[in-house]
């Protein structure tokens, strides 16, 4: 096992001050932490581990050129055990060679990359590696996110730092008080369940709080409600979403929604499901907490599982809903009236977006007239008090996380019990994640406009190659694609090369005008928390019907720049965004070496750019618009992918997964296989560099290195049932053995013989 110590500058610096002298003989601070030497000795002497000691060139110089340094420097390594000290120094530049500190000691070298890769690349890694008590899942991703600069520690270190704005329309003067409001824990504490009770009253009663009269209380008048003033979204969700017949225009979407539980799936488990137990604890918990016994908490729980079990029973499966030309279906809302004649859906549709031109003919997005046909009936069949009470609880699950700690603390007993997570995140980090989920464009794109411009633009220079070079790559595998008919090749070549980057916020987009005016409608209120949220949710639908009136090019993708924290293709735009806070260390560097970036964030770019060529986003063509299902493309596409993910899905179950797994993740996991083939050419094109420590790994192994290491992953029990459930990526070991085998560069790379488990007899040569 190899342990790799690296020693930062600011130790360097005590060794050369001279009224320091003393102190450095004795400590030593390696990746942020001190070490006493004689400790540090006596690890590496009961290890029986060598030890390396990574120094920057100018940091070497520095030590020769004072002799007592550097013979305590040879002494320590001496101590650990390494016959020749001095060859063990490796000269090295700071960005370029940064991540072999973090890379080594992740790796197990007694494992051999040609029988288990993800051994030899995560080994040591995953042996030291338990979830994160706040956490339910932890992989060197979200290990290099949580240190990068962009790290809730920056947000709230950026919020409290800001100048105290005097102008109350400014975002900075919203963003401060939004999360002074949040850290006011004393407010909150004195208001306890005050704001819900007085809203629930307003909304005519809870029937399980005995507060409610079933004969004047009107369900079409709260269903409005709760949908347009609170953000609540019981039975089926309204968005805004762009138009595809014409993505510069905004249209109504209605989607399934309504569910307590993750998924449909969850409520067919057995009776005895722990995650069945967890829920209905929670709903008997919380309304007894508000006020109801405990006998009417235990059958209101009963009852409100049951009945979303019954929404369940006609929520139409997520795969069902990936094919945009069968999964959503325009229909005016006359016609959506008259089939499901319990849903006010025009008057939810009016008081959501007020200054929209909204009447029978205006057409909406639904999934399937089913869909909705279904939801009516459950509606109309329902007794008064169970709707109530199943519209109320949505109100409420809604808000409980923003009333009192008595209130938080069932919240997260029951996220304890679902995910897995042992303890809730700090009041500071909850504070920091609500202030991004109302403002969190405003917060990216001051951290972005902070960055030099210089820095910026060479950071995207870098993005940008990576990018072309990847697009390339795929243009020439198409080419080469002789099973492909002639016009789907057409197709997709003119669809890649129309393909577009955006690398973080235009200029014009991070201005304090724009950023001023696109919270003009964000009001915030001094130590008022709750009202906050409300006036968050007013605001939410505020900047959704902008989208349908007057929507620009950017709505497109601001959602997804600000809040997601990987690289995305948005099909709309035939765009790749890649959020500018991914471009930091330690994730990122544009000295890094490029073999490296490949196996990491490149990879994310060449998964964007697959994916805008596959099913589904290849229905979409490069201006956006939808296929016509007559359209010869479809059947072609859809037929030229069908054969990869059937042959992808049976080498999934072969590796110990359920049909169900299977099928569920076969199409990414071929997206995932053709976008590790793409870097791989890219890369393939870089000119040969050897790395310190690494001297034995080209850049192709290195490349399939990093990206291994970039799957390195623990999750908790409960987080893995919940990615069985619902996700469509394959699990990271899985995933791994999968890929190789279909990638013979990596058995090259690594010289793997011919008995090699990566070296698989029956490839897909479909997965270009």
């Amino acid at each position: 096992m190899d342990v790799v110590w690296r020693v930062e500058a600011d130790m360097l610096a005590h060794w050369r001050g001279r009224e320091r002298e003393r102190t450095s003989c004795k400590l030593i601070r390696v990746d942020g932490r001190l070490y006493r030497l004689s400790s540090l000795a006596s690890h590496q002497q009961e290890t029986k581990t060598p030890l390396v000691l990574y120094l920057s060139a100018r940091h070497v110089t520095s030590l020769t050129q004072s002799s007592g340094a550097w013979k305590r420097l040879n002494l320590f390594l001496s101590w650990g055990g390494i016959s020749n000290p001095l060859g063990t120094v490796v000269p090295m530049s700071d960005n370029s060679t940064r991540p072999f500190a973090r890379m080594i000691p992740k790796m197990n070298s007694s494992a051999a990359p040609c029988e288990d890769m993800w051994n030899y690349a995560c080994g040591n890694w995953l042996k030291r590696h338990l979830v994160p008590v706040t956490q339910s899942k932890w992989g060197t991703t979200q290990e290099l996110q949580a240190k990068c600069e962009f790290d809730r520690e920056q947000l709230r270190s950026l919020i409290v730092t800001l100048p105290h704005p005097v102008k109350l329309s400014s975002v900075t003067w919203k963003l401060k008080h939004f999360y002074e409001s949040c850290m006011a824990l004393d407010n909150l504490e004195t208001d306890k369940d005050q704001p819900l009770h007085r809203i629930i009253n307003e909304l005519g009663g809870w029937n399980v709080l005995r507060e409610f009269s079933h004969f004047s209380w009107d369900y079409r008048v709260n269903l409005v409600k709760l949908h347009s003033q609170y953000g609540v979204s019981p039975f089926f969700k309204i968005s805004v979403v762009p138009d595809p017949d014409n993505p510069e225009r905004g249209v109504i979407k209605v989607s399934p929604a309504g569910l307590g539980l993750p998924d449909r799936s969850y409520y067919y488990r057995r009776p005895d499901s722990q995650v069945e137990a967890s829920y209905k604890r929670y709903l008997k918990d919380a309304v007894q907490k508000l006020g109801a016994t405990s006998t009417e908490a235990a059958t209101f729980s009963e009852e409100i599982y049951h009945f979303e079990k019954r929404i369940a029973e006609v929520t139409p499966e997520w795969s069902a809903l990936q094919n945009p030309l069968t999964s959503y279906t325009k229909i005016s809302i006359g016609e959506f009236e008259n089939k499901a004649s319990s849903i006010p859906l025009h008057d939810i549709i009016m008081a959501k977006y007020p200054t929209a031109k909204i009447d029978d003919t205006t057409e909406v997005l639904i999934p399937s007239d089913n869909y909705l046909t279904h939801i009516s009936s459950i509606i109309t069949t329902s007794d008064r008090g169970n709707l109530n009470n199943y519209m109320m609880w949505n109100f409420a699950m809604a808000y409980l996380p923003y009333l009192s700690q008595d209130y938080r603390d069932i919240v997260n007993l029951y996220r304890k019990e679902l995910t897995g997570i042992q303890e809730p995140p700090q009041r500071w980090e909850m504070c920091v994640d609500t202030t991004q989920k109302y403002l969190g464009f405003s917060l990216a794109a001051l951290h972005e406009r902070g960055v030099p411009f210089d820095t910026r633009q060479e950071d995207q220079a870098v993005v940008n190659s990576m990018f072309e070079n990847i697009k390339d790559a795929a243009k020439n595998s198409i080419q080469k694609s002789g099973w492909l008919d002639s016009k789907l090749q057409q197709y997709t070549l003119e669809k890649l090369n129309s393909l577009a980057l955006q690398v973080g916020y235009p200029p014009s987009i991070q201005a304090e005008l724009y950023l001023d005016s696109y919270y003009k409608e964000m009001y915030v209120q001094k130590n008022n928390f709750f009202q906050n949220i409300l006036y968050g949710v007013a605001f939410l639908q505020a900047t959704e019907m902008s989208k349908l009136l007057a929507p620009a090019e950017e709505h497109r993708w601001m959602a997804v720049m600000a809040g997601v924290d990987a690289v995305s293709y948005i099909p709309e735009a035939n765009k790749v965004v890649v959020p500018y806070r991914l471009l930091m260390s330690p994730y990122f560097h544009r000295h890094y070496p490029l073999s490296i970036l490949y196996g990491t964030l490149g990879m994310q770019v060449a998964s964007a750019v697959v994916s805008s060529i596959l099913p589904w986003n290849v229905l979409l063509n490069p201006s956006g618009r939808l296929l016509s299902q007559d359209n010869p493309i479809v059947n072609q596409s859809l037929r030229a992918a069908q054969w990869p993910r059937r042959f992808i899905a049976e080498r999934i179950v072969k590796n110990q997964a359920t049909e169900h797994v299977a099928n569920q993740t076969a199409l990414q996991t071929v997206i995932d296989i053709s976008a590790l083939k793409q870097a791989y050419n890219a890369v393939n094109r870089l000119p040969h560099t050897h790395q310190p420590a690494l001297e034995q790994l080209e850049n192709d192994a290195l490349f399939f290195l990093s990206y291994t290491q970039s799957l390195c992953s623990v999750s908790t029990v409960q987080q893995q049932d919940i990615d069985t459930s619902l996700s469509s990526k394959l699990e990271g070991s899985k995933l791994l053995r999968i890929s190789l085998q279909q990638v013979p560069a990596f058995s090259d790379a690594y010289g793997c013989s011919a008995d090699s488990s990566y070296l698989h007899s029956q490839l897909c040569e479909e997965i270009w």
